[in-house]
């Protein structure tokens, strides 16, 4: 009896085709491979620190502040939250999926008295609804999530932010998983908090929380009644302690900064890295790189006669939603994946974890590199679990995108 490969093996670790974090690319490795430096020395906040977050507004597509702090995604929509939400303050909230919802829970935490828009999972957003909603709440807030993680969906974000301008509310915008993969334009489309992690797109290590804040955003906190909630999270501390004056901050142009809270310096330098790789790259060039890769592994699932989840207008170029066949486990999918083949994937999220698997393509993995052996190891799976496609149809179909790109 012949003995079955375990070609994961040989493998130090899996492949990470999850939807973050994401595979980074040596040099960003590299970064972090350094002796410590002081994070409250001046030549750290001079020399890294404010290059880092200088080349992360071209990256935004931004002409505001961005602000680097120890954390993750998830840090950086609740020091949004806390830093312009009062006790009492109305906010909608738009839930199209887990991440929807979390900002509904951030917000519940903050005080504010929200009100949800619900969205169908994998539905179109109603945005003519959501114009009326709107205007009926007179929110001082309106949240969206651009890329839903869970369901594989991008919502129109230059849509909304419209709508929120003509409320004269403030828009802020959940781009976890798409600031450095999508085309994320924070100005035009009138974002005031463009919240977002260090380890999805952008391809640096996790643990940096990053926002992005509009002259509007720093004017709402400037004016609150009372102090925000949260001393390490209170995003107006920097713009009075670290920001310089001469880009209306509090600290004299030349003088020592003070970072409102410990910034790891590892971190730091790995984005920095990271940072340049992107604008090395070219932003039209890399929007262009996830798009062809999205569109090359939506190509291999349907060669494999696999669904999509959500609505075909929503589909994201970083993360796919894809319904596993009739009888198949996603579960045993993703272990399988990653124990015989090296290559990690993700289950479904909540409602639909035991129906959909997920797959990134983000940053290095928006690529034939990865994209080809994740469809053939994806189809030796199915196969073993009992479902059947055409051999080598997936791979094929996927390069027949990239050979056109």
């Amino acid at each position: 009896m012949t003995a079955t490969v375990n070609w994961g093996q040989c493998h130090t670790r899996p492949i990470l085709m999850i939807p973050g974090p994401t595979e980074m690319a040596f040099p960003v490795i590299q970064a972090l491979n350094q002796p410590p430096s002081v994070q409250y020395d001046q030549h750290f906040d001079e020399q890294v620190l404010e290059p880092t977050t200088l080349a992360l507004r071209d990256i935004f597509q931004t002409r505001g502040e961005v602000i680097i702090m120890p954390g993750s995604g998830r840090t950086a929509l609740e020091a949004a939250a806390l830093s312009v939400i009062e006790p009492g303050d109305r906010v909608l909230v738009v839930g199209a999926g887990v991440f929807g919802a979390l900002m509904r829970e951030i917000m519940n935490r903050a005080g504010a008295e929200y009100t949800e828009f619900p969205v169908e999972w994998g539905a179109q957003l109603d945005l003519d609804r959501l114009a009326r909603e709107t205007a009926r709440v007179r929110p001082k807030a309106l949240t969206l999530v651009h890329n839903e993680t869970s369901t594989g969906t991008t919502y129109p974000a230059a849509a909304v932010g419209k709508i929120a301008r003509e409320a004269g509310a403030l828009f802020m915008l959940d781009t976890v998983s798409s600031l450095a993969g999508l085309d994320v334009r924070t100005d035009e489309w009138g974002v005031d908090l463009n919240m977002t992690g260090s380890q999805k797109c952008l391809a640096s290590p996790l643990g940096m929380a990053l926002v992005s804040v509009s002259p509007r955003a720093w004017q709402v906190m400037e004016q609150r009644k009372r102090r925000a909630s949260s001393w390490a999270y209170d995003l107006l501390r920097w713009k009075e302690n670290w920001i310089p004056a001469s880009r209306g901050g509090g600290i004299p142009d030349g003088t020592p900064r003070r970072q409102p809270v410990s910034i790891p310096t590892h971190l730091t330098a790995a984005m920095s890295v990271a940072a340049r790789l992107i604008l090395e790259e070219g932003l039209p060039n890399r929007f262009r790189r996830h798009a062809v890769a999205g569109a090359a592994i939506r190509a291999g699932f349907a060669a494999m006669k696999l669904d999509m989840f959500p609505d075909a207008t929503l589909w994201s170029n970083t993360v796919s939603c894809v319904r596993t066949p009739t009888g198949v486990d996603p579960a045993a999918v993703v272990r399988i994946m990653r124990d015989r083949h090296g290559i990690l994937i993700g289950t479904g999220l909540d409602r639909i974890r035991t129906s959909t698997i997920r797959i990134g393509t983000m940053g290095l993995t928006a690529s034939p590199l990865y994209v080809l052996p994740t469809l053939a190891a994806l189809e030796m799976t199915l196969a073993e679990l009992g479902y059947r496609a055409e051999p080598g149809a997936g791979v094929a179909a996927a390069q027949a995108v990239f050979a056109e790109s």
